[in-house]
């Protein structure tokens, strides 16, 4: 699960820059969730490289046609003694009839646990944790800084339900546009669809509320569900090394621009390394 708000257009410069960004990015969350503190037993870390296809993202190399976009993403979560870390960085190639062309984008996401800093069990109830995150997402002339506070729940029928509310600060803008700082509420969810002999299929996601920044800067909305099926294991093989399934993406007003809309479902191939 990516969090992709992906600015890719073929009429800016500096894709350097987002090469660099991005790989800043990987290379700072790895440091932090690696080295941050020594590793405990309760704790885990697991990595994993997702091939998405699809057809239809606009702004992206073909404008407002809509682009044929190929992403390979990197993605990696680890949990730690004061909290948890999370980052990922795409990697897009855009096609249209006149050729392709790459851009990149991350994200780094670090909270800090209360239950872990102070040590209380919140037992069975409703909330599980509540944490305080802060967040960066670069790209190619783009820099977001999110912070604010975190709640995971115990809710029946999910693997894991959280709720984030972030203040949403554009540092660079790749419009040059003037933002305003405003706010961000993700929901993010992993739910068991089908867990029998077999079959292990489940759905996984988020979506972000992003409000509006300013004269002529509207509010997003930005939904990523994807349905997984354990590869592997449906073959009788190794469990939780290779899954397949599907990414349905949905931007409305897309960076902002009242009555842009993806609205595009992606071909998913995930390999995991835990």
């Amino acid at each position: 699960m990516s969090i992709q708000h992906q600015i890719t257009g073929s009429d800016r410069p500096g894709q350097g820059a987002g090469i660099a960004a991005a790989a800043a990015l990987a290379t700072a969350g790895l440091a932090v969730s690696l080295g941050a503190t020594p590793a405990r037993a309760d704790n885990f870390a697991t990595t994993e490289i997702q091939l998405l296809y699809g057809d239809g993202f606009k702004l992206g190399r073909d404008g407002f046609n809509g682009t044929e976009r190929l992403t390979a993403t990197i993605e990696h979560f680890s949990t730690w003694a004061y909290g948890d870390n999370f980052f990922f960085v795409d990697f897009n190639r855009d096609f249209d009839g006149a050729g392709s062309k790459s851009d990149e984008y991350g994200e780094y996401w670090g909270h800090l646990s209360a239950s872990k800093i102070f040590g209380f069990d919140m037992g069975n109830s409703i909330i599980r944790d509540v944490n305080l995150g802060f967040g960066v997402n670069a790209g190619t002339d783009l820099t977001i800084l999110a912070y604010g506070p975190r709640v995971d729940f115990n809710i029946p029928g999910f693997d894991l339900l959280t709720f984030g509310f972030y203040g949403y600060n554009n540092v660079d803008d790749p419009f040059g546009r003037s933002l305003d700082t405003t706010y961000q509420a993700t929901v993010v969810w992993s739910a068991p669809l089908i867990r029998q002999g077999r079959i292990n299929l489940w759905t996984q996601g988020f979506v972000d509320f992003i409000g509006d920044q300013g004269s002529g800067v509207d509010d997003q909305i930005v939904f990523q569900p994807q349905v997984r099926l354990d590869l592997g294991q449906a073959m009788g093989g190794t469990a939780g090394k290779v899954e397949v399934g599907f990414e349905y993406a949905y931007f409305d007003n897309k960076f902002g621009v009242t009555g842009v809309e993806d609205n595009v479902l992606q071909a998913l191939l995930v390999f995991n390394f835990h």
